[in-house]
């Protein structure tokens, strides 16, 4: 092999060598972040539900997470956005059982304005805080959206729920509208799991202790904390996913 042949076989070599640590270096990067997403819900598992109610679907992570996780509970996803809903929509339909329904939850039956953020997972029936700009400048800008919305309690019985069965509720100020529309539905549930504000993110959006008081008056015990979200500017937790299971549970 001549001098100059064996240069270039060298330099092959170095980038060939190059591409694959660059490779693995983001396979292992994708791995970190895909355990990061779900390590936090795996203690649904404890419940073994045959049905998960997934309440603001948004672009279908959630959905991604419990399909993972429970790889044969029924999804039921609800997102009112077109975009997300479509979203929601493919992940279930390449992953099923599960169905996705383009409404909103809330506690009362009727068309609403949401303000559809470019940053989706802001999007909001309320319009956003100080809190929340300063922390998330990208989010600032939104666009209106009609959209429907339903009561819980009153699409139940067509959403064919088997038990035991959980609940996620993701909805950016909306929660205590969403528990009001579906306290029948919920008290069966066997374990809620909501994003709840430590601060005003959203304005009239209810806090921590708004949507505990009305958890603990459907019978639901405040369990821990799945996950949080602290502020990018000065650390302070400003949403977290709350763990709350039901009490009926203790006397099984």
């Amino acid at each position: 092999m001549t001098g100059l042949r064996l240069a270039i076989h060298k330099l092959l070599g170095f980038f060939g060598l190059e591409i694959r640590l660059k490779s693995n270096l983001e396979a292992r990067w994708r791995e970190e972040k895909r355990v990061s997403h779900v390590r936090p819900w795996q203690q649904l598992q404890l419940y073994q539900p045959k049905t998960i109610l997934d309440i603001g679907a948004n672009d279908g992570l959630s959905a991604r997470i419990f399909r993972e996780l429970m790889p044969d509970a029924t999804i039921l996803s609800f997102e009112p956005l077109l975009n997300c809903f479509e979203q929601v929509e493919d992940v279930l339909r390449r992953n099923p059982p599960g169905k996705a329904f383009r409404f909103a939850l809330g506690d009362s039956n009727e068309e609403s304005v949401i303000h559809k953020n470019v940053f989706s997972p802001s999007s909001s029936f309320l319009p956003l805080d100080s809190a929340h700009e300063q922390s998330f400048p990208q989010s600032v800008n939104t666009v209106p959206e009609i959209v429907q919305v339903k009561r819980l309690d009153d699409v139940s019985e067509s959403l064919g729920i088997i038990p035991p069965f959980v609940v996620k509720i993701d909805v950016q100020g909306f929660e205590d509208k969403v528990l009001k529309g579906g306290e029948r539905t919920l008290r069966r549930a066997s374990a809620i799991v909501v994003e709840l504000s430590s601060i005003s993110l959203f304005k009239g959006q209810p806090l921590f202790d708004d949507v505990h008081s009305q958890l603990r008056d459907l019978g639901f015990f405040f369990r821990g904390v799945v996950d949080q979200m602290p502020s990018p500017v000065d650390g302070r937790i400003l949403q977290f996913d709350a763990l709350y299971e039901n009490g009926a549970l203790q006397s099984q």
